[in-house]
C-alpha cells in the first residue's frame, strides 16, 4: 500500500512482565556470565510474567493504557488485532478476550502469528481496514510472553527473549499523518532455523542463532532499501529507525549496511530483551 497517510496513531500504553531478570540473576542458572550475555547481545534486563500473568493479560493492561491515553471509549473501537505467537490458549483469541475487557465485545477480533514480525504484520492488516473504510477505529496490539516457550535452561535462548505488550489505538487520520506504506515478505525455506511450541509444550523454543544473525543482517537493509525507494526517499531523510530488538549485534550491523546513524535508531532491548511481536 502507498500514497496517503492512513492508520494515524492517537493513542499508546505498554505492559511488560512482571518480574525483573537480569543477567546476574541468570548466572546463578546457566552457564554464562553477565559479560558473556552484555557482549553478544546488548540486553542487560529483560521482564518475565508473574504468577497469573500471559500474554492475554499483557495484551489487556497495554490496551486499557493505550485507550486511556488516546481519550476514547473503548466501544467506539472497530476492530481489535494482536500480533501474538504465545496466545495462552488456542481460543478465544487474544483479540476477543480484549475486546471484552475494554468495553468493546461487539468489535472484530482476530489473532496474527507472525512471531517477530507479529506486530508489522498486524499493522497492514490495520492501516488496509482504515483504508477501506471497512473500520473507524482499530486497536492495534503485539503482546507475546516469550518465558513460557522457553527452555530456561538453554543458555542460547534463555538470555534473548523477554515479555511485554504494546498497543495503538489507530484511526483513518486526514492523509497526513500514519502509516505510507508497507512491506511483508517471509522465507519458508529458513523454518528449521527456528522453531517452538505452544506454551505449556514439552516442545521448547529452537533457534539457529548464527544462521538468524546473517539472514536478519541481510533481509533488513535490502526490505528498508526498497521500502524507501518505491516511497521516493533516501537515507538521509530518514528521521529515525525503530527496529525490532532481536539483538543489539543485528541491529549495529544492519544500520551499518544503510548507512544510518546509530543515534537515529532506537534501542532499548538493555533493559527489555527480545519481545518478539511486542
Amino acid at each position: 500500500m502507498t500514497g496517503s497517510a492512513v492508520g494515524r496513531i492517537v493513542g499508546v500504553g505498554r505492559a511488560l512482565g512482571g518480574r525483573i531478570v537480569t543477567n546476574g540473576d541468570l548466572e546463578g542458572v546457566l552457564d554464562t556470565t553477565d559479560d558473556w550475555i552484555s557482549t553478544r547481545t546488548g540486553i542487560k534486563a529483560r521482564h518475565f510474567v508473574a504468577e497469573g500473568e500471559n500474554a492475554a493479560t499483557l495484551a489487556v493492561e497495554a490496551s486499557r493504557k493505550a485507550i486511556e491515553h488516546a481519550g476514547v471509549d473503548g466501544g467506539s473501537v472497530d476492530l481489535v488485532i494482536c500480533g501474538t505467537s504465545t496466545a495462552p490458549e488456542s481460543m478465544p483469541s487474544v483479540a476477543c478476550l480484549v475486546g471484552e475487557e475494554i468495553g468493546a465485545p461487539g468489535a472484530g477480533a482476530m489473532d496474527l502469528a507472525a512471531a517477530c514480525a507479529g506486530f508489522s504484520y498486524a499493522a497492514s492488516v490495520a492501516s488496509s481496514m482504515l483504508h477501506s473504510g471497512a473500520a473507524g477505529r482499530v486497536l492495534l496490539i503485539g503482546a507475546d510472553a516469550m518465558s513460557t516457550i522457553v527452555d530456561p535452561g538453554d543458555r542460547s535462548t534463555a538470555v534473548l527473549f523477554g515479555d511485554g505488550a504494546g498497543a495503538v489505538v489507530l484511526d483513518a487520520g486526514d492523509g497526513d499523518s500514519g502509516f505510507v506504506d508497507h512491506i511483508l515478505g517471509a522465507d519458508g525455506s529458513g523454518a528449521a532455523l527456528g522453531r517452538a511450541g505452544h506454551p505449556g509444550d514439552h516442545e521448547k523454543l529452537f533457534q539457529n542463532g548464527r544462521e538468524v544473525f546473517k539472514f536478519a543482517v541481510k533481509i533488513l537493509p535490502e526490505m528498508v532499501e526498497k521500502l524507501l525507494s518505491r516511497n521516493g526517499l533516501s537515507p538521509e531523510e530518514v528521521q529515525y529507525v525503530i527496529p525490532h530488538q532481536a539483538n543489539a549485534r543485528i541491529i549495529r550491523s544492519a544500520i551499518r549496511k544503510m548507512e544510518i546513524p546509530e543515534d537515529r535508531v532506537v534501542i532499548n532491548l538493555d533493559r527489555f530483551g527480545n519481545t518478539s511481536a511486542a
